[in-house]
């Protein structure tokens, strides 16, 4: 563990904008690599990772609870560190590009795994990344490095038409209904 409770609920209060309330989850909070400590704020809910990664969501308007938003990140963090043994903790799809297990939901039935959404590249084959413009939602890309230093650069024609490649796959970048970016295999 790198990160304190009371270092994790001061970043969960920056993200936030508010203060907030410890979620104790054993399973979370015991998982070493893979944990954290669980926040909530009224209709606010934040996972601040032990390793530095984080998770917000805006709860009720999401559908989610305090407790889903922990399974969903565990279960993202275990695929992403390899970890086959733990049973999936949300119910999963083979990822369109690579066929690795992949959070499934019901919204976004052809999304790509965490790992092949790293890959994501222009059509020339210049890599970029998607985040959200900001708690609203909303989508911003870049490329993962340019000239004028990394991710300083937008990715225009990928911001512009919402296409990527996966190793020559066609797919889609968008923000996420409730947050996040999804990226999604295009069937020819």
């Amino acid at each position: 563990m790198t990160t304190t409770r009371e270092e994790a609920a001061e970043r969960a209060r920056e993200l936030l904008g508010t203060d907030v309330e410890p979620h104790v989850d054993p399973e979370l909070e015991g998982d070493e690599l893979c944990g954290g400590f669980a926040f909530v704020a009224g209709d606010l809910g934040a996972i601040i990772g032990f390793r530095g990664g984080y998770q917000t969501s805006v709860l009720e308007a999401s559908g989610e609870t305090i407790e889903t938003l922990v399974i969903g990140w565990l279960a993202e963090q275990r695929h992403q560190y390899g970890i086959q043994d733990q049973p999936p903790a949300v119910p999963t799809h083979p990822c369109p590009v690579c066929g690795n297990p992949t959070p499934h939901e019901d919204r976004y039935p052809a999304s790509v795994c965490a790992d092949c959404q790293q890959k994501a590249a222009d059509e020339h084959g210049r890599r970029v990344v998607g985040y959200n413009e900001g708690l609203g939602g909303g989508l911003i890309v870049f490329y993962t490095d340019s000239p004028s230093g990394q991710q300083t650069e937008i990715a225009g024609d990928v911001l512009a038409t919402g296409r990527c490649w996966i190793d020559g796959i066609a797919c889609s970048m968008e923000a996420a209904r409730f947050g996040g970016v999804v990226v999604q295999r295009i069937d020819a």
